[in-house]
């Protein structure tokens, strides 16, 4: 329940600070890497929406407006909710929604966060439910609050807006032609503009206004306490918006919000703001807006929350006296306001924001808060979850050492989150995800020895995110280890991002910690001691011991003027401590760290903290930047170094500062020279131009990511020259990136404020294509080297799927994962063939698509698209999954009903091919005639390993199963062979034989069919026939095949283990009923001929019996198999 204080770097848009050129020439051509794609991670966990609103008449459609996160829609009343707004790449916040009560496919949206720093470019209408969306102008405003539609008429809009001192779009704007064009119709001189708007649906034409008092021009959350804005003013128009007058308001100070009550001839209001004389903050009129009544009386409760941060007043669709009140919690008064009693929430506070009351049902509400969107049909008594919106706002992230990896990171407002990469149940869902208990501020870091214990971040001295806890997960407990903790919090500061980072490279067991100086822990936390002075120190100020009681707030220094930092302007709080903002450890030489502070200043040691090195010459820097991130190169004297503009908490930035740019800059001697590494980075992004993250790739000098306020940018050649990441990555804002490479894994994992987790599986195309980027591109085509296939259970899960309304998202495709470039479309179907290290071809896959699957017992949701199995052909990269295993064995049923642990999208008919061994496999991708080559190496489950143990079983088992796919070979072999004279007799039987001639053909059509087999119908057994008692009558070849078949299948459940003697005896079966089978098969072509020698004499054509191609097979199994039943 902390208010979120990142407005405060938040931007303008003037003139540039810095000069950045674009060359063309020097970007790496997009196609190169077209097809790699971003993957959703979840969590499940929501995160806080700016507006809400629904849809009369149509009881389960709802859409929310979020901060950064675009616009989601559901229409099961909140069972799930999809995104609607991806395509849009210029905007991600939305601070306002609306549809038109007599049109449900027309949508309005406003664009910008209302109450935190991002910024919109006006307005948005879609004409059909969401569907697609057109800019409908406003650019220059930079919020919007609030809109209100007409109820009998869709193209009547009036919206509030906010603009700043860039851009002056504030006040009230009206349309009579839905968007097409706009009038001002309320703007007062010296303010940003109108924060909220309301009117009755009953009675469109009163309407009131709340202007938003001028502050320091961001449009920010501004208007609370601390920000000093002058009072808000309150206009009313009785024409629905055509003119407005003033009306008097009780002396609030900071953000209002306002209401007015249906069935009340536009005469009752409400305003709610902050609290008033140790009161409420809610006040009714029953006239108009003439006169005022305090309500709820000394209830400090009914009033805006956190200083403005939550606020809002909403009144029942069919009874005035109903009303509802936000703030940390949810409240509801029923006698006018009057008194209230808790309506929604929890302890911690879930912080609500918005609330929509159906106009015809007040029973039917939906909810906005700092946890998600909830829907309620029946006035409260239930609602829906909000574990169903993967939009959560994180403010870094962190991966462990486990497989599959797990991903955390502090959230907004609702604590730590860890979450798997890959769900053991073939997806990623919510029994994937977990709280972690850790704050919603700063940095969580796991060990890399044991990924079981995290160290999180506590409540604690100097702010949100100061504290230090460790986290046991294997036992649930958790204890505070801080060292500035008790008696010794004045020793520390910490800022709210607290850094923590363990020296993977050289010494996994150190655990360094950032304050103003640097600690480090050699004994899981149970003690510190400190590896540097304080960092914190302007250049040439004397050096301060660590450990020494923290400096006032005066001595804060600014990066380019060391001195006193100034007073707030207008009051307010003084500016917190400076503290250590980043660090990072060298990964190519011991003992070399960089850090960056709070205030501006840059240190590094190359010694292990014995000396440390004051390096802050960076060029251009512009006034109030402070710094975010610092990255170690892929040399001891190279770094990077990303700033940001923002005034310190109760100050505010000077109007003619432009901190919308984005500020990096790299050293490649030590920090004795810094050079600005901006070009391609944009700075003309309204929502913000400015960059949150950088991370070097450890894989691949030269190689970094970027993540900035709406996407992932990526450079090839070192930062000279940056490019965007986006692919199919929505628009968001990118807080944090990680590089993830435990067992051989390569992936780029991303946090985001606004939707949560995403990652870029396997990222070697892009190391590929820094190293040899030129090669790549002058190639017809080009076959990337593959990461390291891990060889697991694709799902755990046996008995049912998981039901698709159950919020996921996708795996990682499994197995190899195969790119090639195509720099044109191919002439001819290209082909890709696997082969095993004695050059035995294991698997073949085409570009010409299979046929789709018809008949499937199921919704076709659940099947693989033709697409989806087949090789892509277009220009640029293509990414294939090569699923380890080998080509899927000829099979005389295939079947889809009994596939129960498939999940969405993949079902194809099996039997599937078994799966290979661990080792090296050559890669043979062909196009048009010409052949290129790779090897992929195949590692077992890193969770069950390659001990020579399991290494014994796994060949055992691919024996086992190989020689039963043999038997499916064989068998479908004999089957097509006894069908093919079975049909030759099946058409002479239609034509008018002699009667001798007839019945001797129906009499070996009937043997024929003894040892063919028909397609049985299903019985009691669950496999598709009756179960079998007698094991030495003869069996059909589709018997024998579909045995084989099941064997097959079986042999997989067990992925790791080695047969059981069971399952040996069952092939021994199997295979001695295909020798039995191919016997008799042999008998009968003798009776064949004697039926041609009948067919001559009576001067018929003869069948055609081809010669067999069927063997003997030998049934014994090695006695090794039967002692190894046990991984």
């Amino acid at each position: 329940m902390i208010r979120i204080s990142r407005a405060a770097c938040f931007g303008l848009a003037l003139s540039a600070v810095l000069a950045t050129a674009s060359s063309a020439a020097a970007q790496v051509n997009p196609n190169l890497y077209s097809g790699l794609k971003w993957r959703n991670v979840g969590p499940f966990h929501g995160g806080r929406i700016s507006s809400v609103t629904g849809v009369i008449g149509q009881s389960g459609t709802f859409y929310m407006g979020t901060p950064l996160g675009g616009i989601w829609k559901t229409t099961s009343a909140g069972v799930t909710w999809f995104p609607v707004f991806d395509h849009e790449t210029s905007l991600d916040s939305v601070g306002a929604i609306a549809v038109a009560p007599s049109d449900p496919n027309i949508v309005y949206a406003g664009a910008g966060d209302p109450i935190g720093g991002s910024l919109g470019n006006g307005m948005w209408k879609s004409a059909d439910a969401g569907l697609t969306w057109q800019h409908i102008g406003l650019e220059e405003t930079v919020k919007i609050g609030s809109i209100v539609v007409d109820p009998t008429n869709p193209n009547l809009v009036v919206v509030s807006a906010l603009g700043n001192p860039i851009h002056h779009g504030g006040g009230v704007y009206r349309t009579t032609d839905g968007g097409a064009t706009w009038t001002s119709v309320l703007k007062t001189p010296g303010y940003d503009g109108a924060r909220d708007l309301q009117s009755a649906f009953d009675d469109p034409s009163v309407m009131i206004a709340a202007t938003q008092g001028t502050n320091d021009g961001r449009g920010d959350a501004g208007g609370g306490p601390r920000a000093k804005a002058k009072p808000a003013q309150v206009f009313k128009s009785t024409d629905e918006g055509l003119t407005w007058t003033q009306i008097q308001i009780p002396p609030f100070e900071g953000r209002i919000a306002l209401a007015v009550a249906m069935h009340t001839h536009g005469q009752r209001f409400y305003i709610v703001g902050n609290n008033i004389e140790n009161g409420s903050g809610l006040y009714r009129s029953d006239d108009s807006g003439v006169t005022w009544q305090h309500m709820a009386g000394k209830d400090t409760r009914i009033s805006n929350g956190q200083g403005a941060y939550s606020s809002g007043v909403f009144v029942d669709s069919q009874n005035p006296d109903i009303l509802y009140t936000m703030s940390t919690a949810m409240y509801r008064s029923v006698d006018g306001g009057k008194t209230f009693e808790p309506f929604k929430g929890a302890p911690g506070g879930e912080d609500y924001h918005k609330l929509w009351i159906d106009p015809t049902n007040g029973h039917r509400m939906l909810v906005g808060s700092d946890q998600g969107a909830s829907v309620t049909l029946d006035d409260g008594h239930t609602w829906s979850l909000w574990y169903t919106q993967t939009i959560s706002q994180v403010y870094h992230v962190a991966t462990d050492s486990q497989y599959p990896y797990r991903i955390m990171a502090a959230q907004q407002d609702t604590g730590a989150v860890m979450i798997s990469s890959r769900g053991n149940w073939g997806q990623v869902n919510f029994t994937d995800w977990s709280p972690l208990p850790s704050s919603e501020f700063g940095v969580v870091t796991p060990d890399p020895k044991n990924p079981n214990i995290i160290y999180g971040v506590g409540y604690g001295p100097g702010g949100g995110g100061s504290g230090m806890i460790k986290i046991d997960m294997s036992t649930g407990q958790w204890q505070n280890v801080a060292p500035n903790f008790g008696a010794a919090s004045a020793k520390y500061t910490a800022g709210r991002d607290f850094q923590k980072k363990f020296d993977t490279a050289f010494d996994p067991g150190a655990l360094y910690v950032a304050y103003q100086c640097l600690l480090v822990t050699h004994d899981a936390a149970h003690s510190f001691t400190a590896v540097s002075p304080d960092l914190t120190t302007a250049k040439g100020a004397p050096q301060v011991a660590c450990g020494m009681e923290a400096k006032p707030a005066s001595a804060a220094t600014t990066a380019t003027s060391p001195g006193p930092t100034p007073a707030p302007r207008g009051g307010g709080p003084p500016p917190t401590p400076p503290s250590i903002s980043d660090f990072s450890i060298s990964r190519v030489k011991r003992g070399v760290m960089w850090t960056v502070s709070s205030n501006g200043q840059i240190f590094n040691t190359m010694d292990h903290g014995k000396t440390w090195t004051n390096v802050t010459n960076l060029p251009d820097v512009p006034p109030h930047t402070s710094f975010n991130t610092i990255e170690a190169g892929h040399d001891a004297n190279t770094a990077f170094v990303v700033g940001h503009i923002a005034a310190e908490r109760g100050q505010t930035l000077p109007p003619e500062l432009n901190a919308d740019v984005p500020l990096v800059w790299r050293t490649t001697d030590g920090g004795k020279t810094w050079q600005s590494i901006v070009t391609g980075l944009p700075r003309d992004e309204r929502t913000g131009s400015w960059v949150n993250s950088l991370r070097v790739d450890p894989g691949q000098p030269g190689l970094l990511f970027a993540g900035t306020e709406t996407t992932v940018y990526v450079t090839f050649d070192n930062g000279d020259h940056w490019q965007s990441l986006r692919q199919n990555l929505p628009s968001t804002s990118i807080r944090d990136l990680d590089v993830h490479t435990d067992h051989q894994e390569n992936d780029l994992v991303i946090g985001t404020y606004g939707r949560g987790f995403w990652v870029l599986d396997d990222i070697t195309p892009l190391r590929q294509i820094a190293a040899h980027a030129q090669e790549i591109s002058s190639s017809l085509a080009y076959l990337y080297e593959p990461e390291a296939a891990i060889r697991a259970r694709i799902n755990s899960n046996w008995d049912q799927p998981f039901s698709v309304e159950v919020p996921h998202v996708a795996n990682v495709a499994y197995g190899a994962l195969v790119d090639y470039y195509l720099s044109t479309e191919p002439k001819a179907p290209i082909q890709l063939q696997v082969f095993d290290a004695q050059g035995t071809l294991v698997r073949t896959m085409t570009s010409t698509l299979p046929p789709s699957i018809e008949d499937a017992l199921y919704p076709h949701y659940w099947v693989a698209t033709p697409e989806s199995r087949a090789l892509g052909t277009k220009v640029g990269l293509n990414r294939i999954n090569w699923n380890l295993n080998y080509d899927d064995p000829p099979a005389v049923r295939h079947d889809l009903e009994n596939q129960m642990d498939m999940v969405e999208g993949s079902a194809t008919p099996g039997p599937h091919g078994p799966q290979v061994v661990p080792g090296v496999y050559t890669l043979k991708l062909t196009v048009d005639g010409q052949v290129y080559t790779r090897n992929v190496t195949v590692i077992n489950d890193p969770r069950v390993g390659e001990s020579p143990e399991v290494m014994a079983a796994l060949r055992v088992q691919s024996k086992l199963t190989l020689l039963s796919v043999r038997g499916m070979e064989q068998s479908f072999e004999g089957r097509e062979e006894v069908d093919a004279v079975r049909n030759q007799i099946s058409a002479m039987m239609k034509g008018d034989l002699p009667a001798d001639v007839a019945a001797q053909a129906k009499a070996l059509n009937a043997e024929l069919l003894k040892i063919g087999g028909a397609m049985p119908t299903r019985g009691g057994g669950g496999g598709g026939g009756p179960r079998r008692t007698d094991l030495t009558s003869p069996q059909t070849f589709f018997e024998v095949n579909d045995s084989y078949n099941t064997m097959v299948s079986m042999m997989q459940v067990g992925l790791d283990m080695a047969p059981t003697p069971t399952q040996i005896d069952t092939f021994i079966v199997d295979c001695n009923d295909y020798n039995r089978t191919r016997t008799a098969w042999e008998s009968v072509q003798k009776k064949i001929a004697d039926f041609n020698a009948m067919l001559v004499k009576n001067s018929l054509p003869q069948l055609t019996v081809a010669p067999t191609k069927l063997t003997p097979e030998s049934c014994t199994f090695g006695p090794e198999a039967s002692k190894k039943g046990k991984k």
